[in-house]
């Protein structure tokens, strides 16, 4: 799949793993991208046909549906481009060939020449095996690019420390240590609009949860990311408050 458009090159694109990876990860930096009148991608490696909700039976035609809610969440956060990647497995990223994987993220970032690229970092946040390759993709594709002076400005993975709900997670030292704090509470309810297309996947419930309690209280909502090239030095007095 892909929403292709006539636009300049430049802009702030993020390169995940699933749909729904974007909404909870970017959604924010990407709106408020958008709003600025920068365009806005999204370049997904899988269709995430495995994300069956549990106690279903697996259906060979989930990948439309999560294409589908893909399209509405894209829609709402304001992206301008949607690309989901040909012949990636849901779950088995990490069987694939993992320099055509590298190639297919080089050939996608040189065509749109985006000045900045969020991603996952080391450790996916959660540990997923495909949000860790794609990660790593996307940075070796970056340094290849930087090779021939084609490099995005800037690649920031995500960094979720900011957000309204706990913690969760054991994070790698890169994702727990953002540099960057983008106040995101003037679209955080395209946020939850967009967590709430991906309607299929339960997983999102305390997410919406949390940011729905945090919009009712007047609570600022952040999004955290760290810059990882270039690398910002140690330590950060402030965090930068924007990304594109």
């Amino acid at each position: 799949m892909t929403d292709e458009i006539d636009e300049l090159n430049g802009g702030l694109a993020a390169v995940l793993a699933h749909p729904d990876d974007e909404s909870f990860g970017c959604a924010g930096a990407l709106a408020l991208a958008h709003d600025a009148g920068r365009v806005t991608r999204l370049l997904v490696a899988t269709r995430g046909e495995a994300g069956v909700p549990e106690g279903a039976a697996p259906e060979e035609a989930f990948g439309d549906v999560r294409e589908r809610e893909l399209v509405t969440a894209a829609q709402t956060i304001g992206l301008d481009e949607v690309t989901i990647l040909e012949g990636y497995a849901d779950g088995a990223l990490a069987d694939a060939s993992f320099a055509q994987l590298v190639n297919d993220v080089a050939v996608w970032l040189a065509s749109r020449r985006p000045e900045g690229v969020i991603t996952f970092g080391s450790h996916g946040i959660t540990g997923h095996p495909d949000h860790v390759v794609i990660g790593s993709a996307v940075r070796w594709a970056v340094e290849r690019l930087a090779e021939v002076g084609t490099a995005p400005n800037a690649v920031y993975v995500v960094s979720p420390v900011f957000g309204p709900g706990p913690n969760r997670y054991d994070l790698s030292p890169e994702e727990q240590g953002a540099t960057h704090r983008v106040d995101i509470t003037p679209v955080a309810e395209r946020k939850v609009a967009a967590l709430e297309a991906h309607r299929s996947q339960s997983d999102t419930a305390e997410e919406i949860a949390a940011l729905r309690a945090a919009i009712e209280a007047g609570t600022p909502v952040f999004e955290g990311y760290t810059r990882v090239r270039p690398a910002v030095p140690a330590p950060h007095p402030k965090f930068d408050a924007r990304i594109w």
